[in-house]
């Protein structure tokens, strides 16, 4: 056992020592194959090569156009029904790398649309209550509940999608079930996302038309549960925020409408006097909010009226004879008193033993109960400037245009004209300033305009890009491979040799009299090419200047023996 293990150990040490061992064998191949001239000679070759495809990559990619999310959450089955159809209709259809969309330039979003509406693309796309008719026969309430819904979502999100500046909408409603007791209720809540067009922004009154359609649309939906988002995640509706602070947005609104109303009534009256772009107005107006109701109630104690009246009478008289005739009555006798009287019948039937009346009057005093409400956004004071440019003349003397001051009594009448156009009320502590002084048509500065925030400079960089590319590609690829053509291979370093001059021609050569055989071979031995220290600035490598030095000590042995002595006896010395 023990053996087996010891074996099995050398075995993992020799397969360790292999993969080392062949690491190593790659490395030193590598680095020979690095080290040889050849390869370091068209290193540069290839680093340039690398740079121009790079660089050539980033201009193609600079020119893609931006796109846009044609349809979103598709079938893949429908995904590739539109990408053929874009694709034979000749628009650069891509899909996200990331969700998968369907992605095409932001310039044919709508044309692209309208070409897969009339071939029916996608199928499966929404159709808000159209689907309500493939409900199928005994379906549950429950289904039809979330079917009903999700049509009512649609047909929102279809109306959202036709505002100026909407691409795309997505509505979410939460519609809670019906509660046996009202208490237990709970209220509906919806979402609404949009998808705006690039560098544009809802105003505050298509926000609440937004939300105002979709609270009207469901039952018992108020607008404060209506929250509209947009694809930035900025909440745009406010129906979170306070009654207070919509009411001070909303008189905000209704003092600078007002105030746009008194300008442009002083800019229009004026206007006619002084010419259009001669004047400028500003108004500020004091205005008070506050809301107030008075109740009255005034009595007059002159004006008395009979409210209600009673009478009552109460009389008594004799008691009449009652009982058996012939037998003695219950009652006891009357006392012995002589009485003449008669009974107002004229027999004796009784005697007048009592007789009241009681009268009672009431009386309502007169009173005025009134209900005053004081009106609200009342005016408490104006202020209003108007500045008018002055008159542009020619003066005589110079020649040249000048401006002129308006005179006093041009300004009183032009104060008069606006006191009285826009209500001024010195009582009221209102102030109205006019005057005159030269506008500044241009500007002498200028505005200082950065120069990546000029609308050509993307223009500008993508060809400065393209340029730079090509000088890339012929200062690091085509120059020295000219170069290297170019260069005699004899004579490394040196430009404009060729080894036809070397070369002699025979025909030329004149034989003297006299002359010898040795005069002769002379002549016809090819003359050197005369070698110079200016060689070593031509040459393009270190390998070019040694071989050119190398030439340089060859031909001229005895000077370069004469600097060396001089320079070791100076060092010696």
């Amino acid at each position: 056992m023990a053996d087996a293990v010891v074996n099995q150990n050398r075995e993992m040490v020799s397969n360790e020592a292999g993969v080392f061992a062949q690491a190593g064998s790659l490395a030193s191949q590598v680095s020979r194959v690095y080290n040889q001239p050849a390869f370091q000679r068209s290193l540069p070759t290839f680093v340039a090569l690398a740079v121009a495809v790079v660089g050539l990559g980033a201009y193609l990619w600079a020119q893609q156009p931006s796109r846009t999310t044609l349809y979103a959450g598709l079938p893949e089955a429908e995904k590739s029904r539109v990408l053929d159809a874009l694709t034979n209709s000749g628009v650069s259809v891509t899909l996200d790398p990331v969700t998968g969309d369907v992605l095409v330039p932001t310039a044919n979003y709508h044309s692209s649309r309208m070409t897969l509406a009339a071939q029916g693309l996608p199928a499966t796309a929404a159709t808000g209550y159209e689907q309500l008719d493939s409900i199928q026969m005994g379906s549950s309430r429950s289904v039809e509940a979330a079917r009903l819904k999700q049509s009512q979502e649609l047909e929102l999100a279809r109306s959202i999608s036709e505002i100026d500046m909407v691409i795309n909408a997505r509505v979410h409603l939460a519609l809670p079930d019906k509660e046996v007791f009202v208490r237990q209720q709970a209220e509906p809540t919806a979402s609404v996302f949009l998808q705006l067009a690039r560098g544009r922004s809802l105003g505050r009154s298509k926000v609440d038309a937004i939300t105002h359609l979709v609270s009207a649309s469901i039952p018992n939906l108020s607008k404060e549960n209506v929250s509209v988002v947009d694809q930035n995640g900025n909440l745009l509706s406010s129906s979170n925020g306070s009654v207070e602070a919509r009411l001070s947005d909303a008189q905000l609104e209704h003092r600078i409408r007002l105030e746009d109303i008194y300008r442009n009534r002083v800019k229009s009256l004026l206007t006619p006097i002084v010419g259009a772009g001669n004047i400028n107005a500003q108004i500020n107006l004091d205005i008070d909010f506050t809301r107030s109701e008075v109740t009255e109630e005034v009595v007059d104690p002159n004006g008395n009226a009979l409210r209600s009246e009673q009478n009552s009478s109460d009389k008594t008289m004799a008691a009449e004879a009652k009982g058996i005739p012939g037998a003695v009555a219950n009652t006891p006798p009357p006392p012995a008193n002589l009485n003449t009287a008669r009974s107002a019948g004229g027999g004796i039937g009784g005697e007048l033993r009592s007789q009241s009346t009681s009268e009672v009057k009431n009386y309502e005093v007169s009173r005025t109960v009134s209900s005053t409400v004081n009106p609200t956004n009342i005016i408490r004071k104006i202020n209003a400037a108007v500045l008018v440019r002055e008159r542009s003349i020619m003066d005589p003397e110079t020649g040249l245009p000048t401006t002129q001051k308006m005179t006093e009594g041009e300004l009183l009448q032009i104060e008069k004209l606006v006191a009285d156009a826009v209500g001024i009320d010195k009582e009221r502590g209102d102030s109205l300033t006019v005057s005159s002084a030269p506008f500044i048509d241009e500007l002498t500065g200028g505005v200082k305009i950065q120069w990546f925030e000029k609308p050509y400079m993307r223009s500008i960089i993508n060809q400065a890009g393209f340029v730079l590319i090509l000088a890339i590609v012929i200062l690091g690829v085509v120059r020295p491979l000219l170069s290297r053509v170019l260069i005699p291979v004899s004579v490394p370093g040196m430009s404009g040799t060729s080894a036809s001059e070397d070369e002699i021609d025979i025909d030329q050569i004149e034989v003297g009299e006299g002359e010898s055989l040795e005069d002769i071979k002379a002549k016809l031995k090819p003359k050197k090419a005369s070698i110079s220290a200016e060689m070593l600035d031509t040459a393009n490598t270190y390998d070019d200047k040694v071989a050119v030095i190398r030439m340089i000590v060859s031909d001229e042995a005895g000077r370069v023996s004469n600097v060396f002595k001089s320079m070791m006896s100076r060092d010696i010395g």
